[in-house]
């Protein structure tokens, strides 16, 4: 498993959202995304969700990827 560590730098916006839901902050890549927090915070139907939870590592064609998703709900 593998977990990014988002970080700021001068090429990428990132974005924190508070959850109160979760009880956690979360730092998300993208104003999309960011909009999708507050969806995914005030759904009734969401009990729970996670940004930029574990990815997976995976070779193909003999070279090492990395795929982590945007959500986790």
């Amino acid at each position: 498993m593998y977990r990014r560590n988002l970080r700021y730098s001068r090429v990428k916006n990132l974005y924190k959202f508070a959850s109160p839901k979760m009880n956690t902050v979360y730092t998300v890549e993208s104003s999309l995304e960011f909009d999708t927090c507050f969806h995914l915070e005030y759904s009734p139907s969401i009990i729970q969700f996670e940004a930029q939870p574990l990815g997976y590592k995976y070779q193909f064609v003999s070279h090492n990827q990395i795929l982590t998703f945007d959500f986790h709900v």
